[in-house]
């Protein structure tokens, strides 16, 4: 009986750890403040209903699903990597052009 206690106490223990981790912020996800992102990925509130990102990044140091995109200002950030605006969410498209790989962003008549 002891032994069952614990094994259902251990998976319900990895179930746990399970959730947290797997529903971190990653790059190109809605939020409001730093704190919806996570560890050094910061809101930018400038977008619609924010967007998590790394302002001031240098090809291949953006976190996974994610690329550093040169925008026509000179500003890098990291957005969210995609191959269609299904792949977005609502109010971003799949935009191209401006780096090696499609990404998340507004409209370019939007900017």
């Amino acid at each position: 009986m002891r032994s069952i206690k614990r094994t259902i106490l251990f998976l319900s223990s990895i179930l746990s750890l399970a959730f947290v981790f797997g529903c971190a912020p990653q790059i190109g996800d809605s939020c409001v403040t730093n704190l919806d992102c996570g560890a050094r990925i910061q809101c930018d509130q400038s977008q619609p209903d924010g967007y998590c990102t790394v302002s001031g990044c240098i090809p291949g140091s953006c976190p996974d699903e994610s690329i550093c995109v040169e925008f026509e200002n000179g500003e890098t950030w990291c957005m969210a990597m995609c191959e269609s605006t299904e792949d977005c969410r609502d109010d971003y498209v799949c935009r191209e052009g401006l780096g090696v790989h499609p990404f998340c962003g507004i409209e370019e008549n939007s900017l």
